[in-house]
């Protein structure tokens, strides 16, 4: 008995099959697509440039056939002539095949672009992986010449998120090539991996990888957050995957990490970028990135690139936008080289259990290339080791711990790196202050424009880590404020002379004011003793330490406490001369009174003795007076005898 959901089932199945045959009978495909009237074989090796949008997927001639990615002719185990057995057993699986098959080209039909080619089919057919394929689900507008195989089963994607997918190119694929893509397939059923192989080219030469990355990268974000892949991996198609029981997840960080801003890991060579193998976020970085490295050439035409889309996306790893998201992993992880024995210890080489081989730029690659894929395809328990007796879970756990650390030192480092800068953004910013005026104006223009681009490298979130940047910024900003540096050197000489004599003066006021033998108490002396050691501390230091505003006021302030204290002396000195002067006038009032007084006395002496004097002579005169009158007669005879 079938129980309800069952019988339902089977129902829709049979009610499917009845509704294709009808619509594929009404729609009678033949009349459009004349399969007598292709003689060309499908081409999709590189170096093909569509002409027109009607050309897209278009076989090619034989003599147009430029050379393919594994040389310049068709392999030989791959005949000139295909025939396919187009006449296929009716099945459910044909039958909606058809059908998709058939309304597809009929809606292609209103597209004006739109001509249903043979060459594609017998491309896919010619290409083709596996005997039994799976339409995927969540694959929107999968690309003319591309397979999508879905590790998961109908039944075991019922209610199941892919979260890994893999995606890779293979043109002309021979043996060797086609069986390195088959490896994958059980390694995909055991994870439920979807793996997105591309058979035609988008661009010319090797151009097409980066643009089918993209491409994938923007059908899956179209897609709700829900049902797109959160990660692709890209594998060359010259891997050969060795361990299947290997999950992708132990080459990605850690989910809820620190590491959520990781969004590429990658490994090296001697070469340095090898992108043979590398898991990479699906997001809108991604997208930034495969834009950048699909348009490199155009807008950067002058660079050399030795490896082509290698080294435009080695040199857009170490771009400022991109090195802070991505990480370098060990190369043996999932980019590893054979070596010449299987148990060799160097970093690079393929050890027992590891996930894949990588044949990368190697002579004889296909001869060696089969070695491994009879290794791979015995599935041998000493090749095939589960996870937990391989070296990779510790690995990885020792790798994201060192990561840890190194983040932190580069965070510490950083910081640090960003206080010097502010400092010295500070400290430019000061000195245009204080010497600026002494610059000419292209000087100082310059000198701002290379501080205003290191501050806002220094404010930039997204590039504030970037160390080798603000390096070279700061050296730069440095360099521009060397006629600065001149400025400020001959400045701080006069500065230097002026603060000398400041000190040299308030010195000799202590000095003289007897500040240092006991003058203390003084406030004036004390004040001036105070500034003149302040000053004194701002000059002993280095001059490129020198603050030129903090000298400026200490001298200024150490010449007012000095002329305060001048003027405090000076007052003194002219009250002490008004004294002396008053003393002196009053020595002199004294000495001119005591002279005077002298005189008086020597007067009244000189009088008295005069007095004294004057008594005896009146007496000798009232004699000498009777003399003379007792001689006239006498004198008044002989005077009358002598005359004749």
């Amino acid at each position: 008995m079938l129980s309800k959901s069952r019988l339902k089932f089977l129902m829709v199945g049979v009610g499917c099959v009845m509704m294709g045959w009808m619509v594929t009978s009404s729609l009678d495909a033949s009349n459009s697509d004349n399969f007598a009237d292709i003689d060309q074989t499908y081409h999709a090796s590189p170096g093909n440039v569509l002409n027109d949008p009607s050309g897209f997927g278009t076989g090619l001639s034989k003599a147009e056939l430029p050379a393919g990615v594994i040389g310049d002719s068709l392999p030989e185990d791959q005949p000139e002539d295909l025939s396919f057995d187009l006449e296929k057993s009716p099945t459910i699986s044909g039958a909606l095949a058809e059908l998709h098959s058939a309304v597809k080209d009929k809606l292609h039909s209103l597209n004006p672009y739109h001509r249903p080619q043979l060459a594609q089919a017998i491309g896919k057919a010619a290409n083709a992986t596996a005997t039994q394929q799976t339409q995927p689900t969540n694959t929107a507008a999968i690309l003319p010449g591309e397979h999508v195989l879905d590790g998961l089963s109908d039944e075991e994607r019922l209610g199941a998120r892919t979260r890994i997918g893999k995606c890779t190119i293979l043109f002309y694929g021979n043996s060797a090539w086609e069986r390195a893509i088959r490896t994958h397939e059980r390694h995909d059923r055991e994870h439920g991996y979807r793996l997105h192989i591309l058979r035609q080219q988008l661009l010319d030469d090797v151009w097409s990888k980066p643009a089918y990355i993209l491409s994938l990268l923007l059908r899956e974000l179209a897609k709700p957050e829900s049902e797109r892949l959160e990660w692709l991996l890209w594998v060359d198609a010259d891997t050969v995957l060795l361990n299947p029981h290997i999950p992708i997840d132990v080459f990605l960080p850690p989910p809820d990490s620190e590491f959520e801003d990781i969004h590429l890991v990658y490994s090296n060579d001697w070469n340095g970028l090898n992108n043979g193998v590398f898991p990479v976020r699906v997001n809108q970085w991604a997208v930034n990135l495969f834009s950048a490295i699909v348009s490199y050439r155009h807008y950067r035409p002058e660079d050399q690139l030795v490896f082509r889309d290698q080294s435009a996306m080695d040199n857009l790893l170490h771009h400022p936008t991109f090195a802070p998201h991505v990480v370098q992993a060990p190369q043996r992880w999932f980019n590893a080289y054979q070596g010449e024995h299987n148990e060799t210890l160097a970093p690079f080489q393929l050890r027992r259990g590891d996930f894949l081989v990588h044949f990368a730029g190697i002579p004889n690659r296909e001869e060696r290339m089969i070695h491994w894929l009879n290794r791979a395809e015995q599935h041998l328990d000493d090749w095939e080791v589960p996870l937990k007796s391989t070296s990779y879970p510790q690995e990885a756990r020792d790798f994201w711990a060192e990561q840890s650390s190194l983040r932190k030192a580069k965070k510490e480092e950083s910081a640090s790196k960003r206080l010097k800068v502010q400092e010295l953004i500070v400290k430019v910013e000061q000195r245009l202050g204080d010497y600026g005026e002494r610059l000419g104006p292209d000087h100082r223009e310059a000198i701002e424009k290379q501080k205003e681009e290191l501050k806002s490298l220094v404010n930039d979130g997204e590039r504030s880590n970037d160390l080798d940047a603000i390096t070279q910024l700061a050296s730069k900003l440095e360099e521009a404020t060397q006629p600065l540096v001149s400025a400020i050197a001959d400045a701080q000489k006069v500065m230097l002379n002026s603060a000398h004599e400041a000190i040299f003066g308030g010195e000799k006021d202590l000095l003289e004011g007897g500040f240092n033998n006991g003058g203390v108490g003084d406030q004036d002396l004390e004040s001036i003793s105070s500034k003149v050691k302040i000053l004194k501390d701002l000059v002993m230091v280095p001059q490129e330490q020198w603050n030129r505003h903090d000298i400026l006021v200490a001298s200024e302030a150490l010449t007012e406490a000095r002329a305060k204290w001048k003027a405090k002396v000076d007052a003194a000195e002219a009250e002490r001369q008004r004294a002396e002067e008053e003393r002196r006038k009053k020595a002199k009032e004294f000495i001119e009174l005591q002279a005077q007084l002298q005189a008086e006395a020597d007067s009244n002496k000189a009088a008295a003795v005069d007095t004294a004097k004057s008594e005896p002579a009146a007496v000798s005169n009232k004699a000498s007076a009777a003399d003379a009158e007792k001689s006239e007669p006498v004198a008044a005879v002989d005077t009358a005898a002598g005359s004749p």
